[in-house]
């Protein structure tokens, strides 16, 4: 329930394990009978609705408690479907009463609960839910009026102690004084700029350390990550904004940006809309790419490294991408681009190389990638698309899943796996599918009909070639000719079942737009 952080202030919070400890509770003989992973959730708000369906009325964050009654009846799937949802939803854990309709938590529940790592807590003794609620959301209430006071406190401290600060490495200094933690500033290529509190400790011991990354932005850009020890508790997220508020202001004006590192950042933020670049943005975006030494034509490929903690392998793993690709002949250039922000190294390979063709730079990419697998990473791959159209949009998409997705620690995710639920989270019809059709055959538009034509004879013949080339009264070879021309477009080869089936989604869309247009 305490976060504590240096010269004795605390930064509160109440958790399922504060929850699970309070003696209020402890009265209903409590037990951990799933979901242990996730004992650290924070609670909230404590919340009592015996519905199925009660993820309508949640909005995360939320202690459930209920006595069972509505799944007393149900069989194991359909338990299982209400693990899922309330996991979904974003609920800290759920606290099921052992006396009437049950005596232990389902086996099946069980098991999904470990999966999902929600913590379910088994009360084999009977209390009002009413004074159980009580007593919890009082607690938050007070945590939460004590944390603002500390809030205040420290950024008071904070505040006053920037204004001797000169460098980054004083910035450093100062959190380090304040919060009594050590400090690592990355700049945004991920270069340790500064540090504090490690004096004698080289970069491959900082992985004995908890950090939390804060971003840290200057002129609407990313400028730096300042990773903050956490060996005394959790900061929580009012605590990472007070301090991010005062760093904004204070350490951006030292992080020296070059034209090419602003260019960088602005080209791995995406879409400005974060859904679909529009062709002023694209013009801007290729005369970027122009900037930085390549055509506006060439071959790019997204991805992101997600860490799972920062430590002194993140500036290894950057300089480590560098070298992939670096470099230059007759034919043209091939390089990478990175930024780091937060916990994430985003990055993008280019090659305007004459000879590069998309299945073979997609190869390329994802056998680099491969290299920085581990339990600390999760990588999530795009496809070749040539262009800044290309290059921004699948940024835009890439964003979408890293902050969406359900990291997955040692596998690469293929980016085009969550293109439909973005797609379906987006509200606006219009927008979702100008994000959908940018994201998987943004490179289709907006010509090519012959192209997008021959994908909808190939999504209404369920693939089947022979009837594909019939409904379009050409050759095999021809069909082929165009399918190679579309991987070539796009960077989605047809053994990627699920990017292949997207694109003949996509290839329909435009097809249904040009009808009504």
């Amino acid at each position: 329930m305490v976060d504590t952080y240096g010269n004795g202030r605390n930064v509160m919070s109440v958790t399922v394990w504060d929850v699970f400890r309070d003696p209020v509770l402890r009265q209903c003989d409590p037990l951990i009978a799933a979901g242990s992973r996730g004992m650290d959730h924070v609670v909230r708000w404590a919340y009592s609705h015996e519905r199925y369906d009660v993820t309508q009325f949640l909005s995360g964050g939320e202690l459930l408690i209920i006595e069972g009654s509505a799944l007393a009846d149900l069989d194991d799937d359909a338990r299982r479907a209400y693990i899922d949802a309330l996991a979904e939803a974003g609920v800290s854990g759920l606290a099921i009463e052992l006396v009437d309709f049950f005596r232990s938590t389902p086996d099946a529940m069980v098991r999904r609960a470990d999966e999902r790592a929600l913590p379910i807590i088994g009360l084999r003794r009977r209390m009002p839910f009413v004074a159980l609620c009580q007593e919890i959301n009082t607690r938050i209430v007070r945590e939460q009026m004590l944390s603002g006071m500390e809030i205040d406190t420290m950024s008071t401290s904070l505040r006053r102690g920037m204004t001797k600060a000169t460098s980054a490495g004083d910035v450093a200094d100062v959190l380090f004084r304040v919060l009594g933690e050590s400090v690592v500033i990355f700049d945004a290529g991920a270069g340790v700029a500064a540090r504090a509190g490690l004096d004698g400790v080289p970069a491959e011991a900082w992985k004995a350390e908890a950090f939390t990354p804060i971003p840290v932005r200057g002129e609407g850009t990313i400028v730096a990550t300042v990773a903050i020890g956490q060996r005394f508790g959790i900061m929580d997220a009012p605590m990472r904004g007070a301090i991010a508020a005062v760093l904004d202001a204070c350490l951006a004006p030292f992080m020296v940006q070059t034209i090419e590192g602003k260019i960088r950042a602005r080209l791995l933020s995406g879409a400005a809309d974060g859904l679909h670049a529009g062709s002023t943005e694209v013009a801007e975006g290729g005369e970027m790419m122009r900037a930085l030494g390549f055509l506006r034509s060439a071959h790019v490929f997204a991805f992101a490294l997600v860490f799972n903690a920062l430590d002194g392998s993140v500036p290894q793993a950057a300089e480590r991408l560098r070298g992939v690709m670096d470099r230059s002949g007759e034919s043209g250039r091939s390089g990478v681009i990175v930024l780091l922000e937060g916990n994430v190294l985003y990055g993008c390979f280019l090659s305007d190389d004459a000879f590069t063709r998309s299945a073979a730079f997609n190869e390329e990419c994802r056998t680099a990638l491969t290299t920085f697998l581990s339990m600390n990473v999760w990588v999530v791959a795009g496809v070749s698309v040539t262009g800044a159209s290309g290059l921004l949009d699948h940024f835009a998409a890439l964003r979408y899943e890293v902050a969406h997705g359900e990291p997955n620690w040692g596998h690469m995710t293929p980016l085009h796996d969550g293109a439909i639920d973005r797609m379906l989270s987006i509200p606006s019809t219009s927008d979702a599918v100008d994000a959908f059709v940018g994201q998987i055959a943004g490179g289709l538009l907006p010509g090519d009909a012959d192209l997008v034509d021959t994908l909808c004879a190939l999504a209404e013949s369920a693939g089947g070639k022979t009837q594909a080339c019939a409904r379009l009264g050409i050759t095999r070879q021809t069909l082929y000719n165009r399918l190679d021309k579309v991987t070539e477009i796009t960077g989605i080869e047809q053994q990627d079942r699920k990017g292949w089936d997207s694109l003949l989604i996509a290839a329909r869309m435009i097809v249904a737009r040009r009808g009504r247009g």
